[in-house]
């Protein structure tokens, strides 16, 4: 311990008298480790943190594929047969969300609840923050309706109030009772404001819903027993399976080719955020291992200037050991000042990687710098710190008469010594040529993003969602009066174009849906299971409202009212795709497998319904004159700014009925601009990861140079002397530097191409091997080479020749 404390002593007090090695060091090695810290705490808090769940490892999503649907979920007497009979599962619990009206507590509100068994926290291991869960008995029928308040509705509506819980309030027609708020839990499966029993849900405790096997709209959820394998419980769950299809053929098509199928719920939370997050680590793994080639370079450079020292240390008897022991030292207290400037580094960006996590995981709230991650930045921190100090040790030992002499002028340094440290150049140019190729990549990728046309107008466009209330709101006349009351009012107000209703719209956060339908006349194949599309219901003024062409035909009216003939409105793509060069007005089509049959009476262009990364999808449009949508979606085109006519729309809907709520008021230029704001960030981290990388790389190659024109002085002297030109001078020392990258960029091809194709899910109309991006970033490399090998060529002009001669 005597001898650890005198190294430390001695280790700083060399430090201190080299400054602006110490502070370079320090920095490079800060920007490393921070950014590998802040992206760490992600991983940790999203892919390898356990779930806040009991038994997280066996908790399991049960799904039913089918030929349409990656999940069609399950009906209310299937869940029960799969809970009687699947013995490998300890537990299961079925799930729904849907909306509710809340009254009594100011304005109306619009309450997303979701609705399980009264096992389900229980089965998840879950207790509560304030009150209690639900209670065996309390999903049935006829119970006492009970609700439980998600944390973050709890802080946002009641101020964390703990006396919420025996309060009432009426949600829709019936008064529910608060008996408990949950912990902060990660949103899932979907944003729940509120949790209530399955029985208290008056759509799915319908008596003949609960006896359909076909009224599948549920989720089911289990966890497996103890001792019993994923493998077991998902085997388990076939032999059911293939029970019921036997028992219940008629409930089990073949042409739907319904099938069973699990989840582990870990993999459920992280499977969109797995490739994005792992590519992100890896990229900033790329940075510090820069940060690392570069502090082992500045570390060498270093030792060079200490070679009397080292040699007179050894030759006083000190072993190979004791001195890398001093090395590691200095070295290491160089690497642990980093860590925690680096630690710094990524507490600060917290809030921002937080936003950035919560647009492709539920966990993003559980992304803390724990004491995993300040262990992973210490352990960090001291490998870097050991490796550099090893560098130095691969010189070899010089002798002693060659040791005194090092430092005069004469002398210009091994052979040994430079390939080193080009070798680690090298390895700095292959790593940032790697990754300016990926943030290249996404960046192009980001730009053709923000150019696509989705065929629809953003700017000058409100939405708004009024989910009407299903216990007033009971048939369709009641829904058209609602609606019909509401354009009226709109449509005279200052600086409104048009207003237009529809059940969907793009850049809605959909999802990709697809509805089979039949043509007439056309028999659907058997392999690919016939025609699927979108089906949106939309009125007469929507396409003129979202600025979509009408291609031929007619747009719908108000006259459209047939309940069961009534037309269709098809989109460029599907009739280009069903009908070729026919002509598709007059044909007609059926969305409920041939009960009722619509005329095509017009096409509209192609829109990008389910997102701008998507492509253009099939459309089947019906009026909504017809078919009334109650959970409707009001877009109001102006020629104002629309957020001043936000105001109006609530007016608008408080005078038509003041117990009806109206939510997600926002332009549909910002939903833009929030569909892409994750592919932004993502461009901006790698962009930035890349730019620090090139940076630190410029600064190694200028220190190589800069030391190489150092040793050569007596060499340039002479040139000078002998008549050489400062051209020739300038590129004597420029060779040397674009040399190092231009080996550099040759390996480093190699590796961006693999790495490329890993970065292939992230692209949008880019390919991972895009020529235009590897020409620019190999030029911009070789630039920024140039240029660092110019400041040093600059100072050997400098050389003064009879001085450099006279110590010859």
């Amino acid at each position: 311990m005597t001898e650890f404390a005198q190294d430390i002593r001695f280790a700083l007090r060399t430090l201190a008298k080299t400054p602006a090695f110490t502070a370079l060091a320090v920095v490079t090695i800060a920007l490393g480790i921070g950014a590998n810290t802040a992206v760490f705490s992600m991983v940790n808090g999203v892919l390898l943190r356990r779930l806040p769940y009991a038994g997280d490892d066996r908790l399991i999503h049960i799904v039913q594929p089918s030929s349409t649907r990656p999940d069609v979920g399950f009906s209310v007497p299937e869940i029960l047969d799969y809970r009687a009979q699947a013995r490998e599962l300890a537990a299961v619990s079925e799930y729904h969300s849907m909306p509710f009206q809340l009254y009594g507590r100011g304005e109306p509100q619009r309450v997303q609840t979701g609705v399980v068994s009264d096992n389900f926290f229980n089965m998840l291991g879950i207790r509560p923050l304030v009150g209690r869960l639900f209670l065996p008995g309390e999903e049935a029928v006829g119970a006492a309706p009970v609700v439980v308040l998600s944390y973050g509705y709890w802080m946002d509506h009641f101020g964390g109030d703990p006396t919420i819980v025996g309060q009432h309030f009426t949600m829709n027609d019936r008064v529910h009772t608060i008996v408990g708020v949950l912990p902060p839990l990660p949103v899932y499966p979907d944003a729940n404001d509120m949790w209530m029993p399955a029985g208290a849900c008056p759509f799915r405790s319908e008596a003949n819903h609960m006896a359909d096997r076909r009224g599948r709209m549920l989720n089911m959820y289990a966890v497996i027993r103890p001792g019993t394998s994923f493998d077991a419980a998902a085997s388990g769950l076939q032999v059911v399976s293939q029970r019921l299809h036997s028992s219940y053929a008629e409930s089990y098509p073949a042409a739907r080719k319904l099938s069973i199928g699990a989840v582990p719920l870990r993999q459920e939370l992280t499977q969109s955020s797995r490739p994005l997050f792992l590519t992100l680590l890896a990229t900033a793994t790329f940075v510090l291992l820069i940060a690392a080639a570069n502090f082992a370079n500045l570390t060498l450079a270093r030792q060079m200037r200490r070679t009397r020292e080292v040699a007179l240390r050894s030759a006083l008897g000190a072993s190979r050991a004791r001195i890398f022991r001093q090395l590691a030292t200095e070295s290491l207290c160089v690497t642990l000042s980093g860590g925690m400037l680096g630690l710094l580094i990524a507490w600060s960006g917290l809030g921002l990687l937080r936003t950035f996590a919560t647009r492709v995981t539920p966990r993003a709230q559980e992304i803390t710098l724990d004491f995993a991650v300040l262990g992973f930045a210490i352990a960090v921190s001291v490998l870097v710190g050991l490796l550099a100090a090893l560098v130095p040790m691969f010189k070899g030992a010089p002798s002693l008469s060659d040791a005194l002499r090092a430092g005069a002028t004469n002398t210009t340094g091994g052979r040994r010594d430079g390939r080193l440290r080009d070798v680690l150049v090298i390895t700095q140019v292959v790593v940032a040529f790697v990754l300016l190729i990926g943030a290249g990549l996404m960046t192009r990728s980001l730009v053709k993003l923000q150019q696509v046309d989705g065929g629809y107008v953003t700017r000058g466009i409100l939405t708004g969602r009024i989910d009407l209330d299903w216990v007033r709101y009971t048939n369709r006349n009641l829904v058209s009066q609602f609606a019909e009351a509401l354009k009226a009012r709109m449509v005279g107000q200052p600086g409104v174009m048009s207003v237009g209703l529809s059940s969907d719209f793009p850049l809605n956060n959909g999802q990709p849906s697809k509805q089979p339908f039949l043509i007439r006349g056309v028999e659907p194949s058997e392999n690919d299971g016939g025609p699927q599309s979108d089906v949106t219901i939309v009125d007469a003024d929507y396409f003129r409202t979202m600025g979509v062409s009408l291609v031929r035909g007619r747009a719908f009216s108000d006259a459209d009212r047939d309940t069961l003939a009534y037309p269709v409105i098809v989109s460029q793509r599907l009739a280009s795709r069903y009908w070729k060069d026919a002509e598709p007005l007059g044909r007609e089509v059926s969305i409920d497998r041939g009960r009722s049959w619509h005329p095509i009476v017009g096409v509209v262009g192609d829109v990008k319904q389910n997102g701008l990364q998507y492509d253009f999808s099939d459309e089947i449009y019906l009026p909504f004159s017809a078919q009334p949508a109650g959970d409707i979606r009001v877009l109001v085109r102006t020629t104002v700014d629309p957020q001043t006519l936000a105001a109006t729309l609530r007016t608008a809907v408080r005078e038509i009925d003041d117990k009806q709520p109206l939510s997600e008021v926002q332009t549909l230029e910002r939903l833009r601009g929030l569909s892409l704001s994750e592919p932004r960030v993502t461009t901006a981290l790698m962009m930035a990861f890349a730019i620090l990388a090139m940076v630190i790389t410029a600064g190694g190659l200028t220190g190589v140079v800069s030391y190489s024109v150092n040793q050569r002085i007596n060499e340039i002297g002479i040139r000078v002397a002998l008549g050489a030109r400062p051209a020739s001078i300038v590129s004597l020392v420029l060779k040397e530097g674009i040399t190092v990258v231009a080996i550099g960029l040759l390996i480093g091809v190699a590796g961006a191409l693999a790495s490329a194709r890993l970065l292939s899910r992230l692209l949008y109309a880019v390919a991972p091997t895009d020529p235009t991006t590897f020409a620019a970033v190999a030029l911009g490399l070789l630039a920024v080479a140039a240029l660092a090998s110019y400041l040093p060529a600059r100072r050997a002009l400098r050389v003064d020749p009879v001085e450099a001669l006279r110590k010859v």
